[in-house]
C-alpha cells in the first residue's frame, strides 16, 4: 500500500497470505474515509483504486453507467460511491438496489428473499410484491461474515485432516499458507462432482497427500448454515411458502445452495452472472428517471407473466427441533456422520460405530432437513417407548431404547458459538 502502485482484484488475491498486512478485503464492506490497512490509504481510496481497475478492464471509458449496490448501503456509503465515479470521470445515471433486481417475475403465495453474499457480509433483503412491481420491504439484515469466512472454514477443515493424518501443517508458514489457498479453489471444485478426491501439497521437495471426503467439507460451515436458516424462518410471517434467491456468489460456498434446495417449505433461485445487469437494462426508464440521481429501490414489472416455482413440502421451521448429537452415559455422539448401535450381554451400553457390522441393530442417518432412524432387527428398537420397525424421523429430546439395553439414547441439540 505504500508503494506508487496499489494492486487489485486478482493481483492482491494471488499475495493474499503471503503478505496479509499488505491486503485489504474490507474496503466495500466499510465504504468510509478510515481504514484499517496501516492508515496510509483510507477504504475509499482503495475503493476508488479498484473501480478504477474494473472500469478499465471493462473497456468502456466513454460510456455512461448505472450502478447495481448491495441494499444495505446508506446515504454516506453512496455519496462516497458517487464522488469515486466522480473523480474516474463515470458518468452516472442512477443507481438500482441489486434486491429488487433480483426477481424479474411475480412469484404469487409467498416471501421472496434475496441473499446477497458479499466478501466479508451476508445481506438478507426481503421484498414486497403488488401487482404493479416489486420493491424492498424494510432495511436488511447484514450477518457480520461473508464469502471469506466460508472459505476460511473450509480451509480450516481440510487443514486440520493434513495435520492428523500428515503431521503437516499447511497454514503454518505464509509461503505454505499461499500454495494450500491458491489449490483450494481447485479442490472444491472437484468435490463438487465427485465424493472423494485425492489433496496433494509439496514443501521442500516433500509430498504430503489425503483423501478428502464431500461430506466432510459440507459439515465445516453447517453452524452458519443453520444460523441462516433460522434468520429465513422468521420471514415466512403468514405466506405458506419462502422463495430464496441467490445472487452469483453464492455460488462461492460449497454445499450452500444444495443445503437451501433441501429446506421445506422453500424454493430456491439461483442467479447467474448477468441477471442483475439485464433486469437494470430492461428498468433503466426507472432508474434514470429525471436529472437527478436516484437510488431505485421499486422496480416495475417487465412482464406480467408469472414465474412457475415448485415449493418443498414441509414447513421450515420443524428445523429447529432437529437434532445435533445423541447423549448415551453423559457423552454426546455427532450426528453429522452416519452411526450405528449395537449391543452385546456384557455391555451396559449400546455400542456405537461409524460402520455397519453383523450385529448392528440400528443406524442413525442425517440430512439438512431430516434425523432418521433406521431398523435393522425387528422388535428390538422402541422411540418414546414405542416399538417401531421401519425408518423414523426423530426429534430433540427423543428417547431411543434398545432391547435388552439398561441405557437409554436421548437425541439432543448442542449449539455451536464462535469467537
Amino acid at each position: 500500500i505504500e508503494a506508487d502502485v496499489v494492486e487489485v482484484g486478482e493481483a492482491a488475491k494471488h499475495q493474499a497470505h503471503l503478505r496479509p498486512r499488505e491486503i485489504s478485503t474490507h474496503f466495500w464492506a466499510a465504504l468510509t474515509a478510515s481504514s484499517t490497512t496501516k492508515h496510509i490509504l483510507s477504504h475509499a481510496e482503495i475503493a476508488l483504486k479498484h473501480l478504477e481497475h474494473v472500469w478499465k478492464s471493462a473497456q468502456c471509458a466513454d460510456a455512461s453507467a448505472i450502478l447495481i449496490t448491495p441494499a444495505h448501503l446508506d446515504k454516506n456509503d453512496l455519496g462516497l460511491l458517487l464522488g469515486i465515479c466522480k473523480k474516474l470521470n463515470i458518468t452516472v445515471l442512477g443507481i438500482a438496489c441489486n434486491a429488487v433486481l433480483s426477481l424479474q417475475q411475480r412469484i404469487e403465495n409467498c416471501t421472496a428473499v434475496y441473499l446477497d453474499l458479499l466478501q466479508n457480509k451476508f445481506v438478507l433483503s426481503e421484498l414486497n410484491q403488488n401487482e404493479v412491481g416489486v420493491s424492498l420491504k424494510k432495511t436488511s439484515r447484514v450477518l457480520d461474515y461473508g464469502l471469506k469466512t466460508f472459505t476460511h472454514n473450509c480451509a480450516k477443515s481440510i487443514a486440520n485432516q493434513f495435520v492428523s493424518e500428515t503431521r503437516f501443517d499447511p497454514l503454518h508458514t505464509a509461503t505454505n499458507e499461499q500454495q494450500f489457498y491458491d489449490k483450494l479453489p481447485l479442490w472444491l471444485e472437484l468435490l463438487q462432482q465427485q465424493e472423494v478426491i485425492e489433496c496433494e501439497l509439496s514443501i521442500d521437495n516433500k509430498y504430503y497427500t489425503i483423501n478428502l471426503e464431500r461430506r466432510q467439507l459440507i459439515t465445516a460451515n453447517q453452524h452458519l448454515f443453520n444460523e441462516i436458516v433460522n434468520y429465513l424462518n422468521v420471514l415466512f410471517h403468514d405466506q405458506p411458502a419462502l422463495a430464496i434467491i441467490c445472487s452469483d456468489s453464492c455460488k462461492g460456498v460449497f454445499g450452500f445452495f444444495e443445503f437451501l434446495e433441501t429446506l421445506p417449505g422453500c424454493a430456491t433461485i439461483n442467479l447467474n452472472s448477468n441477471s442483475l445487469t439485464k433486469m437494470a437494462l430492461r428498468s433503466a426508464n426507472i432508474i434514470t428517471t429525471g436529472d437527478e440521481i436516484h437510488f431505485t429501490k421499486n422496480i416495475s414489472w417487465q412482464s406480467q407473466s408469472k414465474a412457475k416455482i415448485k415449493f418443498n413440502n414441509g414447513k421450515l421451521s420443524n428445523l429447529a427441533n432437529q437434532p445435533t448429537h445423541l447423549l448415551v452415559n453423559g457423552h454426546a455422539h455427532s450426528l453429522h456422520q452416519a452411526l450405528y448401535l449395537s449391543v452385546d450381554e456384557f455391555h451396559a451400553e449400546p455400542i456405537i460405530t461409524l460402520k455397519r457390522k453383523s450385529e448392528s441393530v440400528c443406524g442413525l442417518s442425517t440430512s439438512s432437513t431430516d434425523t432418521k432412524v433406521e431398523i435393522y432387527i425387528k422388535e428390538v428398537i422402541k422411540i418414546n417407548q414405542v416399538g417401531i420397525d421401519h425408518p423414523s424421523s426423530v426429534k430433540i429430546n427423543d428417547i431411543l431404547e434398545i432391547k435388552n439395553c439398561r441405557l437409554t439414547c436421548q437425541f439432543i441439540k448442542v449449539v455451536q458459538h464462535e469467537t
